[in-house]
């Protein structure tokens, strides 16, 4: 029994040695297998046995690596890791593997989702809106001045040898018709009339084909309009005048605008009542008896008639255009020239083609009348010595404003020699510039003297 024991305690003892030697064994060649796989990747098997033992002669003596190697942990040369790369290049006669599409996953926002285009959407819709809006405001603009214009055709036919004259078309072939300036205004050249140079017959309409214009006019409201413009013949013949009449708010405006009714004239409020002219309107003459020449009863009562379609007439023969803006003047009296000015609304004269053909007709009759009009001697003088000494006046202020103009330019002129003589660095010119200038001024101040020569 005693035997059996010992047997089995020396049994387990040879075991237990027998495992440690092993793992010793192991421990001592724990980089057997990274030898082994390095000298399978320097070994290059082939078929052919003659190469086997060639391959064999040729493979150089394997070398036993240091324990303490940098690959051991994991340190990698960049010498190594090239040639690395460069096993791994891919054969160029070796066909490539044709690769599978890839489908993208679009995010969420950016796939059909009409909540993320509402500015974009309200900027389509308003050009569409301005759009529709130019369309039709253009075609309304343009059906109302061509309306306008057949009603006042004949009138203008029966009147002018030429109408709708366009400078280019010959007289032969010319038909009269309207030209479109732009989208709201038309005109239309008339020629050929006796104490007439030339009329122009031009009409505004409101801006209906521009949608910031329309929603502006809710505020401030306007009308169409048409104005004659007619050049007057003038002569020796012809008696001065400048007459004015019409609503106070735009003869009111002209007056204050306009170079001849602001230099002239005067507002005539008696004679407007006298002449039972209408309680809103303005009468504006150089003198009284040019009113009465002009406003017989006849033409206060188509004034009265048409008072709401007749918005201001103006009537001179010292027309120059509106006075010059503040802070600016003429330099020399502008040429005037004779001149008739009518500005009508169009919203008032509707579509009444008889009330047109009136209008044209007292314009017609004006023409007429002013050229036959006489004043008389003492008026007529007036008129003249009035325009002189306006005149002499206006030469007076420019020939003043020539002479401050020169006493500026001439201290300017002073002020640069004086600042040339002090950054002058040589005292010897410095002193000779500064005589120079004592002589200037001593000479300025000595009194003028007339020279008389005595024979």
């Amino acid at each position: 029994m005693k035997i059996t024991r010992i047997f089995g305690f020396l049994a387990i003892i040879l075991f237990c040695c027998s495992g440690f030697s092993a793992g010793a064994a192991s421990d001592d060649n724990e980089f057997a297998e990274f030898e082994e796989d390095e000298f399978a990747d320097n070994v290059v098997v082939t078929n052919a046995p003659d190469a086997k033992q060639e391959d064999r002669k040729s493979v150089p003596p394997i070398v036993q690596k240091d324990d303490f190697e940098d690959d051991d942990f994991g340190v990698v040369d960049e010498d190594e890791s090239d040639d690395s790369e460069k096993i791994k290049e891919v054969d160029p006669d070796e066909p490539t593997p044709v690769q599978s599409l890839k489908f993208t996953d679009v995010p969420a926002h950016f796939r059909s989702n009409w909540a993320s285009y509402q500015v974009e959407g309200i900027v389509v819709l308003i050009i569409f809106i301005y759009l529709i809006n130019y369309i039709i405001g253009k075609t309304t603009n343009s059906s109302i001045a061509h309306t306008v214009f057949e009603m006042c055709r004949p009138t203008l036919e029966e009147q002018f040898a030429v109408v709708g004259d366009d400078g280019v078309t010959d007289l032969d072939k010319l038909e009269p018709t309207l030209k479109r300036d732009t989208d709201s205004s038309f005109s239309a050249w008339c020629s050929g009339r006796v104490n007439v140079h030339s009329l122009f017959l031009q009409m505004k309409t409101i801006k209906r084909q521009d949608l910031v214009s329309r929603v502006l006019d809710i505020y401030d409201p306007s009308s169409d309009k048409m104005t004659i413009k007619v050049s007057l013949e003038g002569g020796n013949d012809v008696d001065p005048l400048i007459f004015a009449v019409g609503e106070k708010k735009i003869a009111a405006k002209n007056f204050r605008e306009m170079f001849d009714l602001n230099s002239y004239v005067s507002e005539k409020k008696q004679v407007a009542q006298q002449l039972n002219l209408p309680a809103t309107w303005q009468l504006y003459a150089d003198q009284n008896e040019v009113v009465y020449s002009i406003l017989e009863p006849g033409v206060v009562s188509l004034l009265r008639k048409h008072e709401e379609a007749i918005e201001f007439i103006h009537i001179s023969d010292q027309y120059t255009g509106p006075k010059p803006a503040e802070g600016e003047s003429y330099t020399r009296l502008p040429e005037p020239q004779r001149y008739m000015f009518m500005s009508l609304n169009l919203a008032k004269l509707g579509q009444d083609e008889e009330s047109a053909a009136e209008i044209l007709n007292l314009v017609f009759y004006l023409i007429d009348r002013v050229k036959k009009m006489k004043l008389s001697k003492d008026a007529k003088q007036k008129a003249e010595r009035k325009r002189k000494e306006f005149e002499e006046a206006f030469l007076k202020q420019t020939h003043a404003f020539r002479q401050e103009a020169a006493q500026a330019r001439k201290e300017e002129k002073t002020r640069e020699r004086k600042q040339k003589l002090m950054d002058e660095h040589d005292p010897e010119r410095q002193r000779r510039l500064e005589a120079k200038e004592l002589k200037k001024e001593a000479k300025a101040k000595q009194p003028k003297m007339k020279q008389m020569k005595v024979k």
